[in-house]
């Protein structure tokens, strides 16, 4: 299955215990104002990229990939190829293609460029458009 949709938020969270990146085609404040049933029932399209933390030694770093689409997941050792500039992300992973129209100001893709290439560089390769 193709995920093809514009990103209207990125949303990037560096946190503790561990780093997410989620592109999506609506505002996450827009859903303040929606009732329940709105948000169940929700069409909002994303991809939603995740690596958790180690919290000690005997602990193992998790890569995780969620889409509005499908399930996807990194199998152990795989690598996701990323071909991407300010107006447009594509990649595939688990034989899924993703086209995602970005609209980034330079700081944004500079940004999201960072922490792709230092806190998914084990798992994501960047390849610039």
């Amino acid at each position: 299955m193709k995920i093809n949709f514009q990103c209207i938020e990125l949303t990037i969270q560096d946190e503790e215990l561990g780093c997410t990146i989620t592109f999506s085609d609506s505002r996450s404040t827009d859903d303040q104002f929606k009732t329940e049933e709105e948000i169940m029932n929700s069409v909002k399209k994303y991809l939603l990229i995740q690596r958790t933390y180690a919290e000690d030694e005997d602990d193992v770093e998790h890569y995780y990939i969620e889409s509005s689409e499908s399930y996807m997941d990194f199998k152990p050792n795989e690598k996701m190829i990323m071909s991407i500039n300010q107006d447009r992300l594509e990649t595939k992973c688990n034989g899924e293609q993703v086209i995602i129209g970005l609209n980034l100001k330079k700081q944004e893709f500079e940004n999201l460029l960072r922490i792709l290439e230092t806190k998914f560089n084990e798992r994501v390769t960047i390849r610039r458009l």
